[in-house]
């Protein structure tokens, strides 16, 4: 099983790299704000998809195939992530991908935690595994939402120096 358990690593590297090149080609065609949200949105309806199934599924081989689908989408759909979190912070990128990425980060270890409580307590994998379905397919409905083309407006920051007006910073 150890070598089969690389599989999910492998196709998220796949899917990292393919969704730069989706997502590249598909602003050419489309602009960012649709193809922001529609790669986002379709991944992550495809990947909270793949974890419902993964609630019903009982073999090893199709916990292993449905979790190396699951992160090849959702891996498929960082760029776009990224991308889009870059757009909305403008000249403040590097601040909102750290907070998005903050929040990520947080949200998964708060997530990880009250997964094994609720293993713990249930001895059953499907209730959890199905929550984190549901907070995907909402995150999906989110990103729908997301309009990257407007950004940070320069005149509502506040200036973080006393020497700078908000016309000029």
């Amino acid at each position: 099983m150890g070598f089969f358990a690389s599989f999910p690593f492998l196709m998220g590297l796949i899917g990292n790299l393919a969704g730069g090149q989706v997502s590249e080609m598909l602003v050419e065609r489309y602009g960012r704000r649709r193809t922001y949200r529609w790669v986002t949105s379709f991944c992550l309806v495809v990947g909270g998809a793949l974890l419902l199934a993964m609630s019903v599924a009982h073999s090893h081989a199709s916990i292993i195939a449905l979790a190396t689908l699951g992160f090849g989408v959702m891996d498929l759909m960082l760029p776009s992530a990224w991308a889009m979190c870059m757009s909305l912070g403008g000249r403040f990128g590097g601040t909102a991908t750290g907070v998005m990425n903050t929040a990520g980060n947080l949200g998964g270890w708060v997530c990880t935690v009250v997964f094994g409580y609720v293993v713990q307590a249930t001895n059953n994998y499907e209730i959890p595994l199905r929550a984190v379905a549901a907070m995907v397919l909402i995150a999906a409905l989110i990103f729908s939402r997301v309009d990257c083309t407007q950004g940070l407006v320069e005149g509502q920051i506040v200036p973080h120096f006393p020497h700078q007006t908000a016309s000029t910073s």
